[in-house]
């Protein structure tokens, strides 16, 4: 890239969510969503989205991890009017199979097994949607907290009772490890432990199948390609990362991308960057050398 590196000009928040937002409405009123799109789709073959939740909860203020339950609402109502809300084991078959997926196919999941999930898949149960929930067992039933949590009230963890719940309704249950480690830092011993120790507790207690799995953290330092055969070798039939990004054909055997919900306070505004409206705001973005990519 060339040129210095500058965040975005100062904005305060409440303002520039206003503008986006008006921005963004305006743009969808006036069919220049759909004008995007369909242009976008005469030339590039379809993508598919996989959503990246953690927390849904109003306990606590909107922040990188957390939307309130009135977005979340929102946010079904909309994946079910308008788009086709699928499963991981659709998403990887599709890229497996080398198949140009369905138009505004998003599969959603979640992450780390925060107690208000449950809250979180009884929505989508009511939306007739399902989600994968990545579960780091050694935080099931206990009052372990994360680190980055310090500075919160206290956040329950799910319960056994719950997950299995969930899975009732239909949710999909994958692995985020057993203790949440940096696998970037691990040997492939203890990767590999991780690896089959969740999966096999999480079969014993569920009695199905967990396929997936997610990488803890889920950036680029925090773990290694070639951690894909670990993956593998532990019974998983695919893995996925924090990374932003959207899945395409030829990404078959790597770790997936996903987007992160939380940073998008205006449903127009996911709705028009998940349907590929703004690549070319984030090229010039970029090329001008601004921080943010939203």
């Amino acid at each position: 890239m060339n040129g210095p590196i500058h965040p975005e000009p100062a904005l305060n928040e409440p303002m520039r969510s206003v503008c986006k937002a008006a921005l963004f409405g305006a743009s969808k009123r006036l069919g220049l969503m759909r004008l995007f799109e369909w242009l976008r789709g005469k030339f590039v073959e379809p993508h598919m989205t996989v959503f990246l939740f953690h927390r849904v909860t109003d306990a606590i203020a909107p922040d990188g991890l957390t939307v309130s339950t009135a977005w979340f609402r929102n946010f079904c109502r909309l994946m079910k009017a308008s788009y086709h809300v699928t499963t991981l084991a659709d998403v990887v078959g599709t890229l497996n199979a080398g198949a140009a997926p369905r138009r505004r196919t998003v599969a959603i999941t979640f992450d780390d097994s925060y107690a208000d999930n449950f809250e979180a898949a009884r929505i989508l149960h009511e939306f007739g949607l399902t989600a994968t929930f990545f579960i780091p067992t050694q935080y099931i039933d206990t009052n372990l907290r994360y680190p980055w949590d310090a500075h919160l009230p206290a956040l329950a963890n799910l319960t056994w009772s719950q997950v299995r719940q969930m899975a009732a309704w239909g949710h999909d249950i994958g692995s985020h490890s057993v203790s949440h480690p940096d696998f970037g830092k691990l040997d492939d011993a203890a990767a590999l432990n991780e690896l089959t120790a969740s999966r096999i507790e999480l079969e014993e207690r569920l009695k199905r199948p967990v396929k997936w799995f997610a990488f803890p953290f889920g950036g680029e330092p925090n773990f290694r390609p070639e951690q894909t055969r670990l993956v593998a070798q532990a019974g998983y039939d695919g893995s996925f990362s924090a990374l932003r990004g959207f899945i395409q054909k030829g990404m078959a055997g790597t770790v997936l991308p996903r987007e992160a919900v939380p940073y998008f306070r205006n449903l127009t505004h996911l709705e028009m960057h998940i349907n590929r409206c703004l690549d070319w705001l984030y090229r010039l973005k970029r090329a001008n050398g601004v921080r943010s990519a939203r």
